[in-house]
């Protein structure tokens, strides 16, 4: 078998693995020796680049600057400027910037962290910012690894780019005789992604409601965790199938006989394991039968952060390599990897020698582009930097969860993540999380860093042991149209393809870094007001049942809405934003959704005995339709849809055109309500308003007073494109075949 072969196999047997292991192993020996013979000062030329294009870059990175100390007696504040071109919040729906602070007396000193100092979690006493810019608030975990940076984030909510000047905050006064010297103080951010605490599912999920759709056609989801159903005790043992989609052929995980649903992790205890009914269990790469995962794993049921980007960028790894003394750097820096060329666009990382002084670093450390990926970084590289930078290596149940957020598992999935998290599906980049499936990541307990090189005694310590690969980890495969990506999907778990932990044999592995959120499952935090839900619990919303009382006259719609009283329901949250990734601004998506006043929808729903009723007032800045009547999907658009009791489904679309108001009835069962609803659509400029009313004969449905019915609402915006931007959604999926559990329902009163 090639190594080629053996890369598509999704899973390796323990003897396969290590052999695999071991081959690898030998070609970084061989280089590692090359460079024990080569001058420091003079670089062998980087090895050949292998068939795997660069991820991505991410531009416009957070910036500090202008840091100044001011101290005396008693305190000392530090005091910065701070920016990033792409920030959101929406409640519990925000990112944030993790900032925290080095210091030494002068530049014969190392560095060391610079502690923080807060009377409270939220927004403590002495933190604050100069007048104008962004509102900003401040949140500074606490505890015994606590106090060692601070998140900073919006205090309202809002989208676009963050400034603030003169943000200061509380710190331990610099040792020793601070008021002696001067000493220098950096700062350093990372950018974040809020992921509230609340229940969610992993694994695939026993059915497919949309089969072969989506963005995971053709993926390769393998080891999949489930919630074992039996009562036989039996396990499933996983087989290879070698399988093609389309050009994509890869080995599979055969398909067990029984249904496998998902696992729901419910609260923040412990998780029981094995092959007992209701227990967590996984295909394979499974933990210990009959046991449990620690309630101090972080399961993914409280709230933690996690990085926004999923790798370290090479400004981010160069300050890092500046604060290390020589004998700390040398292991961290590779200059065959870390100082490799990526797309031919010179060294990711340079290394320069300064004149020599007795105690200072002699060399620096320069990134040739701050804000792309730095290449070839090992586990043992992110480790190290997660300690220093105060943040923890992320769980593989976290990765679930900060990906799908609380909607139900499914197949095929390959959805952006729920929260905003970027890259999270990102092709030709594989993220390296703490395993439930031994006993070493198991024995992890989401202890931080404490700004220096000590890693927490329960970090593994290797890259084979307490760590899974998730994302893209198996190579691509030749198509007509190029390399095709046998993606992992959102379930999809696998071994490390390699042992060696000190330096990487890929040259784009992405990390992403985490720190649980200050906030104890069920407690308040000091100092949160009532309108600050930022740090609150996330739920996912259950579908509703809205009981329509019969109207006292019946509607003629003219686009006025004057004869409603009151919205039956309102549509201006982000978790209603489909597809996911339009929810928040990105690098790659600045078109995304941009608040209420961008688009948000009250919806109307009544019946006259006669007819049912539907009017939408949708505030819209820009209203854009300039498609024939099978296409005003791209547009701005109104979709209503009504599955009765026999699952027979009408599906309508209003729009309006330049050539008016347009209904288009794609699905009619009874054929009449194309002919016989009534129908307008009108728009108020002045008010950035388009009101939509639809009044549809009952004769059309088969619909009975007193009786369930289920319903859709999609409301699409176009500002002036080819194809919609974003749609909102009152229904979690669009399901094939129906299932009413999902659904929005209405029931009609007498």
């Amino acid at each position: 078998m090639t190594c080629c072969s053996l890369l598509r196999r999704p899973a390796l047997s323990c003897m396969q693995g290590w052999v695999f292991a071991c081959v690898l192993r030998v070609t970084v020996s061989v280089a590692s020796a090359q460079m024990a013979d080569a001058p420091e000062d003079e670089p062998l030329e980087p090895p050949q680049a292998p068939a795997r294009e660069a991820p991505a870059v991410r531009q416009e990175g957070l910036r500090i600057d202008q840091v100044t100390l001011a101290q005396d007696e008693k305190t000392a504040r530090l005091s910065f400027d701070i920016r990033w071109a792409h920030s959101w919040s929406r409640g519990v729906f925000h990112d944030a910037a993790w900032v925290f602070f080095k210091v030494r007396a002068d530049e014969k000193s190392e560095w060391r962290p610079l502690r923080l100092v807060a009377d409270q979690v939220l927004n403590p006493a002495g933190y604050g910012q100069a007048q104008g810019g962004t509102p900003l608030a401040f949140v500074v975990p606490d505890g015994d690894d606590g106090f060692t940076g601070l998140f900073v984030r919006r205090a309202t909510d809002g989208v676009g780019p963050v400034a603030a000047r003169g943000v200061t905050v509380v710190v331990e006064q610099p040792d020793p005789e601070p008021r002696a010297t001067k000493p220098e103080v950096r700062a350093f951010g990372i950018e974040m992604v809020y992921v509230p605490e609340g229940p969610f599912f992993v694994g695939l999920g026993a059915e497919e409601p949309f089969p072969g759709a989506g963005y995971g056609f053709g993926g390769a989801e393998q080891n999949w965790l489930y919630q074992y159903t039996r009562n036989d005790g039996r396990d499933f043992v996983a087989s290879f199938l070698y399988s093609r989609v389309g050009y994509v052929p890869a080995w599979i995980i055969g398909s067990p006989e029984d249904k496998l649903p998902a696992y729901q992790v419910k609260g923040p205890g412990p998780i029981p394991t094995g092959c007992q009914k209701g227990s967590l269990w996984a295909v394979d790469i499974k933990p210990e039968n009959q046991g449990e995962i620690p309630a101090a794993f972080p399961n993914g049921y409280a709230a933690f952060y996690c990085m926004k980007f999923p790798w370290i960028t090479q400004g981010q790894y160069a300050d890092f390599l500046n604060t290390l003394t020589d004998a700390q750097a040398k292991p961290r820096y590779w200059i065959e990897g870390h100082g490799a060329a990526l797309g031919g666009g010179g060294r990711a990382v340079t290394r320069v020698r300064r004149e020599a002084s007795r105690s200072a670093p002699d060399v620096t450390y320069a990134a040739t582009s701050p804000d792309q990926l730095c290449p070839w970084i090992s586990w043992q590289d992110a480790m190290s930097y997660a300690a220093w930078a105060g943040l923890r290596p992320m769980t593989e149940l976290e990765f679930e969860k900060a990906l799908r957020g609380p909607e139900f598992a499914v197949p095929n999935d390959a959805s952006p993540s729920y929260w905003g998290v970027n890259g999270m599906q990102a092709l030709r980049l594989f993220e390296r999380t703490i395993s439930l499936g031994d006993a070493v990541g198991r024995a992890f307990k989401g202890s931080h860093g404490r700004g220096t090189l000590e890693l927490p005694s329960d970090w593994p310590v290797t890259h084979f042991e307490g760590v899974i690969l998730r994302g893209d980890a198996v190579p691509s495969v030749w198509s007509p149209a190029g390399f095709v990506p046998t993606h992992l999907l959102i379930a999809g778990r696998t071994y490390p393809l390699y042992a060696d932990s000190d330096q990487s044999n890929d040259p784009y592995p992405g990390w992403r870094g985490a720190r649980s959120a200050p906030t104890p499952t069920g407690s308040a935090i000091t100092g949160q007001t009532a309108k600050d839900t930022a740090l609150s619990p996330f739920l996912r919303p259950e579908a509703q049942t809205y009981r329509l009382p019969r109207m006292k006259q019946a509607i003629k719609p003219d686009g006025a809405l004057d004869d409603w009283e009151k919205p039956t329901v309102t549509l201006k949250d982000a978790f209603l934003i489909q597809p996911n990734h339009m929810r928040f601004p990105s690098t790659d998506n600045t078109n995304a959704w941009r608040g209420p006043a961008d688009m948000s929808i009250q919806v109307y729903l009544g019946w006259d005995g006669e007819a049912l009723c539907v009017a939408a007032e949708v505030k819209d800045d820009v209203q854009f339709n300039t498609n024939s009547v099978d296409n005003l999907w791209h547009g701005d658009a109104m979709n209503f849809g009504v599955i009765d009791a026999d699952a027979n489904q009408t599906d309508l679309w209003l729009a309006l055109t330049p050539n008016g108001e347009v209904l288009n009835a794609l699905s009619d069962p009874t054929e009449m309500l194309s002919k016989l609803a009534k129908r307008a659509v009108v728009r108020d400029e002045a008010a950035q308003i388009t009101r939509y009313e639809l009044r549809l004969p009952l004769a059309g449905f088969k619909l009975k007073p007193g009786t369930d019915c289920c319903f859709y609402l999609r409301f699409f915006d176009n500002d002036g494109g080819a194809a919609a931007r974003y749609r909102f959604q009152l229904a979690p999926l669009i399901t094939e075949p129906f299932k009413a559990k999902l659904y929005a329902k209405f029931v009609l009163v007498e």
